[in-house]
Parts: C-alpha cells; structure tokens; sequence
C-alpha cells in the first residue's frame, strides 16, 4: 500500500493530539512531524522534501496558513483545520483538498482522509512513473519577511557568529542562524562546496583560483582554508 505522508502544523496542543490521534487511525496515513508553526514548518520543509499532505491550522502567530500557501513555491496538498468557518471560500480558492472545523471528528476526519487518498496515491502513481528536476528552492526568515532562496543562483555565503549572509546574482540577506544549520539544508547539492570554516561558495560562479583565493564572479575574494584545501581541489576536477 502507498503511504501519505503528513505533517500536523497546529500552535495548540490540544488540537495536535486529536489530529496525530486521527492519523494514527488510518493506515494509509505516515506522520512524518508535528510543528507549532509556520516558522517550524518551513525549516522542516526545507530539510524534508518528500511530504504529500499537510493538516494545517489557519490563525497562528506571525504568518497564517493561507499565507503560507501563498508564499511557499509547491506547497504540499493541505487540509485546513480550524475553529473559524469564514476563511473557507479563500482555502478552497487555494486548492486545499478539504476544510475542517474544530473540534474535527474522526467520522469528518474519515471523509476527509478519504479525499486524500482519491487525489494523493493518483498523483503518486503518475510521479513514479515520470522523472522531473526536483525545485531545490528553500526559504529564510529575514526580519518579518520570508525570502525565497535558489541555491543554483547563491555566489558565497559567509559566516558571522550568530548570522549568515547569503549573497546571490541580485540580492544579499543577512538571517539569524549558523553555518552548520546551512549545510544540512544544502549538503546534497554537489555545487555547493565550503572552502573556509566561514564560507560556502557555489563552484560555479568561480572566475578563477590563484594562490589558494578563490575570485569569484561578483568579484568578491574567498581564501580557501587549509584544512579544506583537498577537497575542494577534488571537486575542481583539475585537468
């Protein structure tokens, strides 16, 4: 049998128990994660593509989760949850498979899931059956805002304490973070390479390396640390 695989987003717990609670119910149904919020939500996202089914709350602090439908590129199929039956018209404007008012039944939750499955292992089925290049896009929380990042257009990023600056073609974003919590989001990504315990870069966007410097195509330098130095000769496949 062809799995569903889902994620509770839900900032009450009360809620998120029913919802897991409901889940566990139905076989055709795999939890994958329970986050608290939009924020939550992306991160796990970003490090997780493969989720088919998300049962996400609408009023939640900061960002909602009509917005985030909104803003995502390719969000998952969603199934709204909700006390509030006036942001209906606007969830099914987004495609969403199904709406739920709390407190969710299981016999409501039953039809629900039973819309899913209609949709989702169809969809499965075709996908196993085609290849496409996977959108490797993830986002950030700069200030209020959250930005779409596309590694394929990133020149370097650097690292400062307790931030990262993340510098592209055509735009620079400094986000709260560290340089380890980057590299698990771009670590399967063959183009990204870290040269320096401070920075990433992309190998593509290299000019030239002269003395263990990197310059790269907006012109910025990046030294190549020594401890690094042997793997990144390797990827540059040095004729």
């Amino acid at each position: 049998m062809m799995k569903i695989r889902c994620l509770v987003v839900d900032d009450e717990q009360l809620a998120q128990e029913v919802l897991v609670h409901h889940i566990s119910k139905f076989e055709i149904l795999q939890l994958e994660g329970v986050c608290n919020n939009v924020f939550e939500l992306i991160s796990f996202l970003n490090k997780n593509k493969e989720i088919d089914l998300i049962f996400l709350d609408i009023k939640m602090p900061e960002i909602s989760g009509t917005d985030f439908v909104s803003i995502f590129n390719n969000p998952p199929a969603i199934i709204y949850t909700t006390a509030y039956h006036q942001y209906a018209l606007d969830a099914f404007n987004q495609n969403a498979i199904d709406y739920l008012l709390k407190p969710i039944s299981l016999d409501r939750f039953s039809k629900s899931v039973q819309k899913a499955s209609q949709n989702l292992v169809k969809n499965q089925q075709f996908n196993s059956m085609i290849s496409g290049k996977d959108d490797e896009s993830f986002y950030v929380k700069s200030d209020k805002r959250l930005v779409k990042i596309n590694p394929a257009e990133l020149i370097y990023i650097e690292g400062m304490r307790n931030y990262i600056g993340l510098y592209t073609e055509n735009s620079n974003v400094i986000v709260h973070g560290t340089l380890t919590t980057i590299d698990e989001t771009l670590k399967h990504l063959s183009y990204i390479c870290r040269v320096h315990k401070s920075f990433f870069i992309n190998l593509n966007k290299i000019n030239y390396v002269e003395q263990h410097v990197i310059l790269l195509t907006n012109k910025k330098t990046i030294p190549i640390g020594l401890s690094y130095r042997d793997e990144v000769y390797k990827k540059l496949k040095i004729m």
